[in-house]
C-alpha cells in the first residue's frame, strides 16, 4: 500500500480508535480490540473509496488506484451485488404471482 493512501488511513483509523476508547470509558463499557482492528480497516476502505471516486476526476489521484485492486475488486462486487438485487426486486419480485386464497364453500 502506497504512503499516499497509508498515511491518511492510519490518521483516521486513530482517531476513530480515540472516539471509541473515549466513548467506552463515558459509557463504561470495556474497550474491545476487535473495534479497535475494524476501525482501522474501516479506515482504509474509506480513503480508498474517496480515491476511487477522486481518480474519475483527477489525474494524479488515478495514478493511486494501481496500488489498492483489492479495493476495486471489492467495489465492483457491491456494484455487482447491488445491480443483481435491484434486477431481482425490480423485474422478479415485483411482478411475482400472488396465489389465490383457497375458496371457501358455503354450505
Amino acid at each position: 500500500m502506497d504512503k499516499a493512501i497509508f498515511i491518511p488511513s492510519a490518521i483516521l483509523g486513530l482517531i476513530f480508535i480515540i472516539i471509541y476508547w473515549y466513548r467506552c470509558n463515558q459509557a463504561g463499557k470495556e474497550f474491545n480490540q476487535a473495534v479497535m482492528v475494524n476501525a482501522v480497516l474501516q479506515s482504509s476502505g474509506i480513503v480508498c473509496g474517496l480515491l476511487l471516486v477522486v481518480g474519475t476526476l483527477n489525474d494524479e489521484a488515478r495514478k493511486l488506484l494501481n496500488e489498492i485492486d483489492l479495493y476495486i475488486f471489492i467495489s465492483g462486487l457491491v456494484v455487482v451485488s447491488a445491480s443483481v438485487k435491484g434486477v431481482h426486486k425490480d423485474i422478479f419480485v415485483s411482478t411475482k404471482i400472488k396465489s389465490e386464497s383457497p375458496k371457501t364453500s358455503n354450505k
